[in-house]
């Protein structure tokens, strides 16, 4: 979701990558990949493949029209400086760059898409994508760039499949590492940071006892499910996956941490801000992006002077999950070639590397990951830079966990309703799982 901005990390990694000028130059949005809003820039409609005003191009030029998602003004002098080198590097080619606000992406993209007025090359967030490939209106990437995928971490590469075919490359990215109060441990008998779902929870039992506040938190389920191997929905997309017993013994047992004290109700309802919660000792450890690490520091020093940086926590397929924006080409692109050239081009090592040195994001191709601007946070006593360090090394086992299929988002919320049900109304967790698994099995097949 980004200005000299942010990229965003809900709670527990929820879906929007946003960018969003701040204070902080990293700012919280709301990571639904998108899901909120973040002022853009640029007015004025960007125009088809082939179409222009003529301005810096020549006739006989092939214009291609790119559209991206809240980066201007912020990024205006890096995106212009790409589009500047990439026409030099191929003569006869005119790129004519749109920033869209965010708000206007959804109704300004199933609306092209209906009337063939897409831009050649497309700057979507992984929900959009998936409605735009269920329509047939973005490019087979497989079939334009069959050598990419090599250059990508595998994980982040699924987020622009759709049923079982690649319709983007992934670009930037924000996963979450653990940010924890080193005194709140040790004053619970702890001089290590949890590393699993499990640790997490049980080190909060001892934290509630001897403290009286919280460790861990939870809000929704989605993403905690395929941690541990539950998938979403089946191989061929048509039906739910998740009403199996594992899934109803999760349930179960964060019904239990709920009526022990250990989840706060305040964070499951979404009416408190975790950052201050932190800040305020109220919780012992937050999984987010690193590049929030500093609202912390800004509320309270001393707290975060308290604080140390420890990987994702995961479960029992030792995978996290990481919010993806991605480039896609135009089914009805004019110029096809040389659109999947240019969203190669904007993806690659170098210019993801620059932008992640301006906005606090990860690369999605594996050589700019290497670069010692993230690897020589390593031993950092500062929790923000060793987080940066600690978010790019687990990209080799990061994954986009959302169920590549077109509703993803109102099956997330589905999942989650019922899972909310079974904390604060008492619903018996099998009903739970078996009604969500009906409501997403016609989400799928309507």
């Amino acid at each position: 979701m980004l200005g000299l901005g942010t990229v965003t990390h809900q709670q527990e990694g929820e879906n929007v990558l946003v960018i969003k000028k701040s204070k902080w130059l990293v700012m919280l949005v709301a990571l639904m990949l998108l899901v909120s809003a973040c002022g853009g820039g640029g007015g004025g409609s960007a125009k088809p493949s082939g179409e222009g005003d003529g301005k810096g191009a020549s006739a006989g030029d092939k214009k291609i029209a790119f559209w991206t998602i809240s980066l201007s003004p912020t990024f205006d002098d890096y995106i212009n400086g790409v589009i500047k080198d990439f026409e030099a590097q191929n003569p006869g080619v005119k790129v004519e760059w749109q920033d869209i606000p965010y708000d206007n992406v959804e109704q300004r993209t199933l609306t092209a898409a209906a009337s063939g007025q897409l831009a050649d090359v497309l700057n979507l967030n992984t929900d959009y994508l998936k409605k735009l490939s269920a329509l047939g209106a973005v490019a087979n990437m497989d079939e334009l760039l069959p050598d990419a995928k090599k250059d990508f971490f595998d994980g982040v590469w699924t987020s622009g499949q759709f049923e079982g075919k690649t319709f983007a490359l992934p670009w930037y990215l924000s996963n979450a590492v653990i940010l924890y109060n080193k005194e709140l441990l040790a004053e619970a008998g702890y001089d290590h940071p949890p590393a699993t779902e499990e640790e997490a929870w049980e080190m909060s039992a001892a934290i509630k006892e001897k403290t009286g506040f919280y460790g861990h938190s939870i809000k929704d389920i989605h993403l905690y499910l395929p941690r541990y191997g539950i998938n979403i929905v089946s191989d061929d997309f048509r039906s739910a996956a998740f009403n199996t017993p594992e899934t109803v013994e999760i349930f179960k047992k964060f019904k239990e941490r709920y009526d022990a004290g250990l989840i706060p109700e305040e964070i499951l309802l979404g009416q408190a801000k975790i950052p201050e919660w932190y800040a305020q000792e109220k919780l012992a450890f937050w999984g987010t992006g690193p590049q929030l690490f500093r609202q912390v520091e800004d509320l309270s020093p001393e707290v975060y002077k308290k604080s140390a940086a420890a990987s994702s926590l995961v479960g029992s397929t030792g995978e996290s999950h990481v919010a993806i924006m991605n480039i896609a080409v135009s089914e009805k692109s004019k110029h096809k070639e040389e659109a999947a050239k240019f969203a190669q081009f904007i993806t690659n090592a170098d210019n993801q590397l620059a932008f992640s040195k301006i906005v606090a994001v990860l690369p999605s191709v594996k050589a700019a990951a290497e670069d010692p601007f993230f690897t020589e946070g390593e031993n950092s006593e500062d929790p923000a830079e060793r987080g940066r360090f600690l978010a790019a090394k687990q990209l080799e086992k990061s994954v986009d966990m959302l169920a590549p299929v077109e509703n993803v988002s109102q099956i997330n919320k589905t999942i989650n309703e019922e899972f909310h049900k079974v904390l604060l109304q008492g619903k018996d967790p099998a009903q739970a799982v078996a009604d969500a698994e009906a409501e997403v099995n016609r989400l799928l097949n309507q």
